[in-house]
C-alpha cells in the first residue's frame, strides 16, 4: 500500500507533535507499506524526524507562514500525487482543501481520501466559547460537511470523539476510525534507567513531574497553589517545557513560583530533546496532569500520560473521560475529584504517604502500555481502519 500524508507539520514549531508521525510512519514502513509524508520547513536536527519527506518550503513570518503553506503545500500535493500515485491520501483540517481538484472524480477512480483530526480546533480554555472558539466550531462543520459529501472517511483520536463527531455531524460510523497516541516501549524502559543518579537539587527529594507544553488550560497554575499547601521541604515539582510563542504562561507561572516563596521546591526547567524525557520521567516519583474537565482535553489521548505509565509512574490525574479511558481502575492512577489546588494537594499527600507503593502500583500502567498503546498497535489500528474502507469501495 502506498500512503500519500499531508498533515500540517512545521519542523520549527512542531518538534515535540513530529513524535506522532515520526512512530507512525516508521511503524507503517516496518509492516511493509510505504509512506511519503510532507513537513514543511527546515530540518536542523536529523533525531527530530528520520527518514524521508516532502519538504513544503514557508515564509517564516507570523502571516506569511499559514499563506505559504497553504500555496506551496498545495502545489506540492499535486505534483507528488501526480508522480507518486498513492492508494490511500491522508489530509488533515488544514490541508483537507487540497483534495479540491479531485472532489468531482468518482471515488473507484482515485485514491482513497481520509481526513485525519488529532484534536478539536475548539474548547481549548474553559467551558465557555469564545469568538475564536465560534469561528473554529465554524470552521470544523464545514471541513466535516465537505468530507462526508466527497471523501472517504475519517480518522480520530479517541472513541469520546468518534461519539461525539458521529452524533453531531450525522456520520456513518463505519466511515470513522479510532487511532490514538502511542510509545516506543524500548525507549520509554524503566530498566534502562534505573541505577541512574537524580541531578543534584532532585536527591532524597519526593519528585512530582509534568512535561510538555506550559499553558493555562493544563492544571499547572492549580498545582503550583496546591504546592504551597504541602508543607514539607522533601517534595518538589518539576515542569519541564515553555509556552508556545506570544503566550505569557511561562512568565505567569515563574511569578506564581516567586509569589508563594516556592523557588526551592518548584522547578521550571527548559524543553529537552523527546530522547531524553524518559531520564526525566525516572527522577520522578509520580507524575501529575491535573487538567480541567473541559471537552478539549475529553477528545485527546496525551502522550505524556503514556510515556509516564511506560515508565512505571503513579499518574495523579482528574477524574475525566480521557485519562479513566486509558488507565481504568488501575492502581496506577490517583483520581482527582477536580484540579482544584486542595484536591491536587491532597493528592500529592496521598502519594507521599504511599511512596513506598508507588513503583509496584506504576507496574500496571505498564502492562496497560504493552497491550494497547504501543506505535506499533496504533499503525495497525489505521492500516485496518483503510482497509476496511478498501473494501467497503468496492461494493
Amino acid at each position: 500500500m502506498k500512503i500519500l500524508w499531508f498533515p500540517r507539520l512545521q519542523f520549527d514549531i512542531d518538534k515535540l507533535h513530529i513524535t506522532t508521525w515520526r512512530e507512525m510512519c516508521k511503524e507503517i514502513t516496518n509492516l511493509g507499506h510505504h509512506v511519503e509524508i510532507a513537513i514543511a520547513g527546515q530540518q536542523n536536527n536529523e533525531e527530530i524526524f528520520t527518514g524521508k519527506y516532502i519538504r513544503i518550503p514557508i515564509i517564516r513570518i507570523k502571516f506569511f507562514r499559514s499563506l505559504s503553506f497553504w500555496i506551496t503545500g498545495f502545489f506540492k500535493y499535486i505534483i507528488n500525487y501526480c508522480k507518486f500515485n498513492p492508494d490511500v491520501v491522508i489530509l488533515n483540517l488544514y490541508t483537507i482543501w487540497f483534495s479540491l481538484p479531485l472532489m468531482f472524480v468518482p471515488s473507484k477512480k482515485r485514491s482513497l481520501i481520509i481526513v485525519d483530526n488529532r484534536s478539536p480546533f475548539y474548547n481549548l480554555t474553559s467551558q465557555r466559547s469564545t469568538i475564536q472558539d465560534i469561528f473554529f466550531k465554524f470552521y470544523t462543520r464545514i471541513s466535516y460537511l465537505y468530507c462526508k459529501s466527497f471523501l472517504d472517511g475519517m480518522t480520530v483520536i479517541t472513541g469520546h470523539y468518534k461519539q461525539n463527531v458521529c452524533k453531531d455531524f450525522k456520520f456513518d460510523v463505519s466511515v470513522i476510525g479510532v487511532w490514538g497516541s502511542g510509545v516506543d516501549i524500548e525507549r520509554f524502559s524503566p530498566q534502562k534507567y534505573r541505577n541512574r543518579d537524580a541531578p543534584f537539587f532532585l536527591k532524597d527529594k519526593f519528585v512530582i513531574m509534568q512535561h510538555g507544553g506550559i499553558s493555562y488550560n493544563r492544571g499547572l497554575f492549580e498545582t503550583v497553589e496546591a504546592m504551597s499547601m504541602i508543607e514539607r521541604e522533601d517534595v518538589c515539582l518539576v515542569l519541564i517545557g515553555t509556552a508556545i510563542a506570544g503566550s505569557k504562561a511561562k512568565d505567569d507561572i515563574l511569578q506564581l513560583i516567586k509569589k508563594f516563596k516556592l523557588e526551592k521546591n518548584v522547578f521550571v526547567l527548559p524543553p529537552v530533546p523527546h530522547a531524553e524525557i524518559p531520564m526525566y520521567i525516572s527522577y520522578c516519583d509520580c507524575a501529575i496532569m491535573a487538567y480541567p474537565n473541559i471537552e478539549y482535553w475529553n477528545n485527546n489521548n496525551p502522550i505524556k500520560l503514556l510515556e509516564y505509565l511506560a515508565m512505571g509512574k503513579v499518574v495523579m490525574c482528574t477524574d475525566m473521560w480521557t485519562f479513566k479511558e486509558v488507565i481504568g481502575n488501575k492502581n496506577c492512577a490517583y483520581y482527582l475529584k477536580d484540579n482544584s489546588p486542595e484536591s491536587i494537594a491532597q493528592a500529592i499527600h496521598v502519594c507521599y504517604q504511599n511512596r513506598e507503593s508507588l513503583q509496584e502500583w506504576g507496574k500496571e500502567g505498564i502492562e496497560v502500555i504493552k497491550e494497547r498503546y504501543t506505535w506499533h498497535k496504533q499503525a495497525q489500528r489505521l492500516l485496518d481502519f483503510i482497509v476496511k474502507l478498501q473494501q467497503r469501495e468496492k461494493l
